[in-house]
């Protein structure tokens, strides 16, 4: 009995000696862990193929020797010679900083290997979830605390979960391609960046950020991506759903010299994709006859024969500015992005009474509200019913456009 508990003490003991006084190999060799050094006063000073040098506070404690010369053995230096040299405190103090300091750039070293290694998942999984969201047919990415949406035919689907840390690193990721801040999570903001696939393929991806409270009340970021790839969507009349009858109005409308023409609907709903069919049957009907000029926040598709303008108010790049510029460069058709304010409804109407073709996005969901709210933002209602020639509202109800073309005067009537 007596042995048994003796060997049980012996092991017990052993495990405890391996968690705190530990001995490490490395890819630099040999050391003493700095909680070993610390907690027995010793310190590695040098070692080569013919010896290995300790340093000791207490030269004398034949216990730590032994265990010292039996790591050396077990390192294979038993046919070396294992030196002991005693150390002042000031001395031991010195080669102690040093190991801490080692230990420390070895900790920022894998700090930043771990942060490459993030960085590139997260652009791996980004480009894997753009992807997979692109062949599934999805207009839109949603990330909430730890999960992946994507939107296919108007209707959210789960893709996948993630960690706290990928999420964050997903996020991070996206601000930086999308020229956000990326450490700023107080405060909604809009970035856009274009991704470009392994088959040379452009999409055009529009970020949107805004805080929310997570479950645990803690600060979290609710991400959307919206995603335009000009390769899926024909940028034709005939390719987007509208009934015959819709697409000869639709078509009699891209003959106008002037006027105003509003196109209507949800988040979602497919206005800029009808904005650029538009824009490209003028292109195509008048040939190089018209110029054509676009003023977007940021722009949706890259169109062949049209001037597009990004708008960036940040460096001066407003709506009032911007149009300023595009009067002088004698436009026949203007492409307003979204009117979103009193500015932007009322630069639109001014462009029409000008002389101009004007089409412009605006959030309603029926003809008689989006006159109102031309009026509610600003807009003279008088002026409004001289200049407004139709009005486009659509929808997709899982996939399938539902549309209603309505030509003046049935919108001032209503």
């Amino acid at each position: 009995m007596k042995r048994r508990l003796l060997k049980r003490k012996r092991i017990s003991m052993n495990t405890y000696t391996a968690l705190w006084w530990r001995l490490r190999m490395n890819e630099r060799g040999f050391e003493l862990s700095p909680v070993f050094c610390l907690h027995n006063g010793a310190v590695l000073l040098n070692r080569n193929k013919n010896a290995i040098t300790f340093g000791l506070l207490d030269s004398s404690n034949t216990r730590i020797r032994r265990r010292l010369e039996n790591a050396a053995n077990i390192e294979k230096i038993n046919h070396g010679k294992v030196n002991f040299i005693p150390l002042s405190r000031e001395e031991f103090n010195r080669h102690i900083s040093e190991i801490f300091s080692k230990n420390d750039d070895c900790s920022e070293q894998k700090k930043e290997e771990e942060k490459n290694r993030a960085e590139n998942e997260a652009a791996a999984l980004l480009d894997a979830l753009i992807g997979n969201a692109c062949s599934s047919g999805a207009t839109d990415i949603h990330i909430e605390e730890n999960l992946v949406r994507f939107r296919v035919k108007g209707v959210l689907q789960k893709e996948i979960e993630l960690s706290g840390e990928r999420k964050q690193a997903l996020v991070r990721r996206i601000k930086l391609l999308a020229g956000m801040n990326v450490v700023e999570q107080r405060i909604g903001q809009d970035g856009h960046f274009v991704h470009s696939d392994e088959n040379a393929r452009r999409i055009f991806v529009r970020v949107s950020s805004i805080p929310v409270v997570g479950a645990k009340s803690c600060e979290e970021e609710s991400v959307v991506l919206r995603l335009l790839d000009s390769t899926r969507v024909p940028l034709e009349i005939e390719s987007l759903g509208f009934t015959k009858s819709q697409q000869e109005d639709l078509k009699a409308l891209c003959t106008l010299k002037n006027g105003l023409v509003l196109i209507c609907g949800p988040t979602g709903a497919g206005k800029s994709t009808t904005a650029g069919a538009l824009l490209e049957e003028i292109r195509k009907k008048f040939s190089e006859g018209k110029k054509i000029v676009s003023l977007e926040d940021p722009p949706e598709y890259v169109l062949d024969g049209v001037s597009q303008v990004k708008i960036e108010s940040a460096h001066g790049m407003d709506f009032s500015n911007v149009l300023k510029s595009v009067f002088r460069q004698d436009p026949d058709v203007i492409f307003i992005g979204e009117i979103r304010d009193e500015e932007s409804a009322k630069i639109a109407v001014q462009a029409s009474l000008t002389g101009h073709l004007v089409f412009a996005t605006l959030h309603t969901s029926s003809v008689s509200k989006a006159v109102l709210r031309l009026n509610d933002l600003g807009a003279n209602p008088k002026l409004v019913a001289e200049v407004l020639r139709a009005v486009v509202i659509q929808n997709l109800n899982e996939g399938v456009l539902d549309a209603d073309v309505r030509i003046i005067p049935e919108v001032v009537c209503e």
